[in-house]
């Protein structure tokens, strides 16, 4: 998940990675922009992409920083939104030690903190927590590592429904987690379509706000079809279904 990575991912982006924005089907990441954005403060998108998210903090902000790893990326998004005028873009490593954005009153950060790297994780965690001035929010969005249990238990109880032994059922359904297959699970680091995922417990995430200054405010599941999991999941799996984090925090 280095620049490379990214800039490749940039001609592809609308059918590789998935849009947390077209899936959040109850809009609770609107929701929460609409709770704490003020239209004479500033806010930065953090890891915007493609811009998925500018035209809804356009609308709610003074000022917004899109901010992007990848060149590319911000090449789309600049020309996805030429008409959003109180956007500016800047093309910034935040993983890089001493990394430091200017201060904002408000920061929206949607899966972006989900490198394998912990010492990744750290410096872009503190970018982002450190830029938000004193009572302002930040909007954070991770994968949930429980979900991704969900989703293992979920394929395990398929196996077992389409007449596999429980041994062997057992066995295709936790394959994230083998040890030829990915033993980080207990760092919540897991792949998705082969790529090793940061993936994080509601209190882990909790400790590592309030590590950086931040309170916790809301914590919400964004929940997302089984299609967005399986190819063609059976009709009978329903509820719960699969999830992201979503947490908003104030700076104290």
């Amino acid at each position: 998940m280095d620049r490379a990575y990214w800039n490749r991912m940039a001609a592809c982006y609308e059918a590789e990675i998935f849009s947390v924005r077209d899936h959040d089907r109850a809009d609770l990441i609107a929701g929460a922009v609409r709770r704490f954005g003020k239209k004479g403060q500033t806010a930065t998108d953090v890891g915007c992409g493609i811009g998925h998210f500018l035209p809804l903090l356009s609308r709610r902000f003074r000022q917004v920083l899109a901010v992007d790893l990848s060149s590319k990326n911000i090449a789309k998004a600049r020309a996805n939104y030429p008409h959003l005028a109180n956007v500016t873009y800047r093309t910034v490593d935040l993983a890089a030690p001493g990394a430091r954005l200017p201060p904002a009153d408000f920061a929206l950060c949607v899966n972006v903190a989900i490198a394998p790297s912990l010492a990744h994780r750290n410096r872009l965690l503190d970018a982002t927590c450190r830029h938000v001035r004193r009572g302002g929010h930040l909007v954070l969005v991770v994968p949930a590592l429980e979900s991704s249990f969900l989703t293992d238990f979920r394929l395990i109880e398929w196996n077992l429904r389409d007449g596999m032994k429980p041994d062997r059922a057992v066995r295709g359904g936790f394959r994230a987690h083998r040890p030829t297959g990915n033993p980080r699970a207990h760092e919540g680091v897991v792949k998705i379509d082969g790529v090793e995922t940061k993936h994080y417990l509601k209190e882990e995430l909790e400790i590592l706000l309030k590590n950086r200054g931040l309170r916790t405010l809301e914590v919400e599941k964004i929940e997302y079809p089984w299609t967005s999991e399986f190819a063609s999941p059976p009709r009978w799996m329903q509820a719960p279904f699969p999830w992201d984090w979503l947490f908003v925090a104030r700076k104290e």
